[in-house]
């Protein structure tokens, strides 16, 4: 759904036993590369897997949406990484996977946890028209949005965000900044270089009302160097973020259902329409049920019940470029 805001001769061939590995004769198949790197899975998440692959190579001749174009790259890169991002979410979490691409690893999250509510957003159109297609193709209903995803996380609340190889740690930070009241926290996961980012972040200041951890570190087999989750959270919300850890090591779900957060927007709707606000909610800026207007609305600045200043007057799910 997609939302708009030759082989080798028997003198020198070694025995598949000892190396592991598929014959040069074969093509190897996903089963044949999760069988080498004893990585075990239920049959119907192979099959859906396996059909994801197929789906996103076929796309991949036509846009760009990814380089991990073979089994053996999926598996040690795409499928890695999402299994170690599953093992730091818990049952029911509202997830969104920022720059989806072609579709890991939030996808590939959704295949692997059913239990997690899962959504991807693309600032290229292209990518998410092509996402959405995969997804009727292997009949997988995801919400997959064509924006930015700052802009969309002005309308849309989540507890956490996944982010995999989209920007440095520094200009991550700048972007969420202001919308920190729409998320819990931010998981990404990065290679060596996340020592040299932090310092970067923390020489800008980046870091002074935020907590971030190193919460797992992995050899990738796809890479050959360790990579690593950092998590990231508001200094004052970090007594809840460990307590969602240890509910999450004693196995309990998440306890707390995502909402919406109702933005009033001066823009017209964009193509497709606009997302509808729920039932019981109100525009930024008008009078609650027992007559008090939010901070910034009537009787400070001004009686008309807006504030002078809206934060944003784009309309999330709009195509920020």
């Amino acid at each position: 759904m997609i939302l708009e805001t030759n082989p080798m001769s028997e003198e020198k061939k070694i025995p598949d036993s000892e190396t592991g590995s598929i014959p040069a004769s074969e093509s190897p198949t996903l089963t044949d590369v999760l069988a080498k790197y004893e990585i075990r899975l239920p049959d119907e998440q192979i099959d859906l897997l396996d059909r994801y692959c197929r789906a996103l190579w076929e796309w991949n001749a036509k846009l760009n949406l990814t380089r991990h174009d073979d089994y053996e790259k999926f598996v040690t890169r795409d499928l890695v990484d999402s299994m170690r991002l599953a093992s730091h979410l818990q049952e029911g979490e509202h997830v969104l996977d920022v720059g989806t691409g072609g579709g890991a690893p939030g996808v590939v999250l959704a295949i692997l946890r059913p239990d997690l509510r899962v959504e991807l957003c693309d600032a290229t159109e292209k990518k998410a028209k092509a996402v959405g297609a995969i997804l009727d193709e292997i009949g997988l209903d995801l919400n997959v949005w064509h924006a930015k995803a700052e802009d969309l996380l002005k309308a849309h609340r989540f507890h956490t965000l996944v982010i995999r190889a989209v920007s440095k740690l520094e200009r991550l930070l700048a972007i969420f900044s202001p919308v920190w009241f729409a998320f819990d926290r931010i998981l990404m996961i990065k290679g060596p270089a996340w020592v040299e980012e932090r310092g970067e972040a923390r020489h800008f200041g980046r870091l002074n009302a935020l907590a971030l951890r190193r919460i797992d570190e992995y050899t990738n087999p796809g890479v050959g160097h360790q990579s690593v989750i950092l998590q990231v959270c508001q200094k004052k919300r970090i007594g809840e973020i460990n307590k969602r850890a240890a509910d999450l090591a004693a196995g309990l779900p998440f306890r707390e259902s995502a909402e919406f957060v109702a933005v009033e927007s001066a823009s017209p709707p964009r193509r497709g329409g606009a997302p509808r606000r729920p039932k019981g909610s109100r525009p930024f800026g008008a009078p609650s049920k027992g007559g008090k207007y939010p901070r910034g609305g009537k009787g400070k600045n001004g009686s008309n019940g807006r504030p002078k200043n809206p934060r944003s007057s784009r309309r999330p799910g709009r195509r920020g470029g």
